[in-house]
């Protein structure tokens, strides 16, 4: 396993002013470890460049184990990042028994006037998007989300999921409340005021790696920076949460090309996000995962092709991601999440915090502090009546322990009984 270099040093950390309200961008690489993300460093740049995501002034690694202390899915990841609160898998904004639903980061930003967006290359139903903007007991209850989402009122939301089992039954509703409605790169290009709901597939956008230079589906970096010019517009701070959904389904499938692809494309979100935010101190930007997924270690490389070129072609720049993904000799050690610990980097307001950050409800504390300048979570006695698994199993032991001892002394009764009537 290689180790890159430069990781987690702070050679020119940029000081940004501590202050409140600040523009927050969140991004969410699901499934990314730090693997992944060399990974992807070596098929784009080589020893040429380094990923943007490894060079933010502030970094360090935290845990994403859920409530019960056990690997986390999208839903639990997402739900404590946005709201601070572990919760069990499978939940969407909700507490451990989904009796409780939870303020997100999003609603929080709503409810101090800021201009919010939803970025994703999944169904917006999908989990992590969810975790922002809706409430449900489940992440397969799509048909509920969507139909919070069309009562969250976020200003931008840009992905895929315009058919009936995610939000296409929800569509006129968001027409009626004056929602720009647009199905294509086209369209994104030139819509220039909010709210615009864009949903360019009718489920999932397609892998990065299938898709056309004339594809009428825009890349995660067009709708990232379509986003920022949306928002930014506004005249109000805003908050955006961009995620590179299928980094994790490139895991489960231990497919490295798709995964290089999809890696990449983040990556360049990342960057052009990173520049902006080196000209505007008050904007707080934040990069990390949900989780690991796969198991994903870089062995060995030895490339015998040359790195894509900005003069390159769109076609010339896949065929070459392809090819140098082929030439990384890579290793898998599962096809399902890790409790590997993930990346939390960023810049701006309070993100020297980061280098104190154990667990993805630190990530919401840093964020909530450059929105209103607190760090809790809204509500409270989310985890009331939560025994831990080790809890349920040593009472489940010591119920069995009576259950078994009561049965011995009937047992040993009635056959005392039975001697007695013989």
């Amino acid at each position: 396993m290689f180790l890159f270099a430069g990781f987690l040093l702070n050679p020119a950390v940029i000081i940004a002013e501590d202050s409140y309200p600040s523009s927050v961008i969140l991004f969410i690489g699901d499934g990314m470890g730090l693997e992944q993300i060399y990974f992807g460093q070596l098929v784009e740049y080589g020893l040429v460049d380094t990923s943007s995501i490894l060079s933010f002034p502030y970094n360090t690694t935290v845990s994403t184990i859920n409530l019960e202390g056990t690997t986390t899915d999208s839903a639990a990841a997402a739900t404590a990042i946005s709201t601070g609160v572990k919760t069990l898998n499978g939940r969407i904004a909700t507490n451990w028994n989904a009796e409780m639903d939870l303020t997100t980061i999003l609603e929080i930003a709503q409810q101090n006037g800021y201009a919010t967006g939803l970025v994703a290359t999944c169904h917006l139903t999908h989990a992590t998007p969810a975790a922002f903007a809706a409430h449900d007991s489940s992440r397969g209850h799509y048909q509920a989300i969507a139909e919070d989402f069309s009562q969250a009122n976020v200003s931008v939301m840009l992905g895929g999921g315009y058919g009936e089992s995610y939000i296409g039954n929800y569509i006129s509703d968001f027409v009626d409340q004056g929602y720009e409605y647009i199905m294509n790169r086209t369209a994104l290009e030139s819509v220039t005021n909010t709210p615009v709901l864009g949903l360019f597939a009718s489920g999932s956008q397609p892998p990065l790696h299938t898709m056309l230079e004339n594809s009428t589906i825009p890349t995660l970096s067009e709708m990232t920076i379509k986003a920022i010019d949306l928002l930014n517009a506004t005249n109000q701070p805003f908050f955006l949460m961009v995620e590179g959904s299928q980094i994790d389904w490139a895991g489960h499938d231990n497919d490295q090309i798709y995964l290089a692809h999809q890696i990449i494309e983040f990556e360049k979100a990342v960057r052009y996000v990173k520049t902006l935010a080196e000209q505007n101190s008050d904007w707080q930007v934040l990069v990390t995962a949900d989780h690991e997924t796969g198991g994903f270690s870089v062995e060995d490389y030895s490339f015998q092709t040359g790195i894509p070129l900005e003069t390159d072609s769109f076609t010339e720049k896949q065929a070459k991601r392809t090819a140098r993904a082929q030439e990384i000799e890579v290793d898998w050690s599962t096809l399902g999440h890790t409790n590997t610990r993930i990346i939390l980097a960023g810049m701006g307001p309070y993100t020297e915090q980061i280098q104190n950050a154990v667990h993805h409800v630190d990530t919401f504390s840093i964020m909530r502090q450059a929105i209103d300048g607190e760090i809790e979570p809204v509500e409270s006695g989310y985890y009331t009546g939560f025994l831990p698994i080790y809890v349920r199993y040593l009472i489940g032991l010591s119920s069995a322990a009576i259950i078994g001892s009561a049965s011995y002394l009937i047992m040993k009764r009635i056959i005392k009984n039975r001697k007695r009537k013989t």
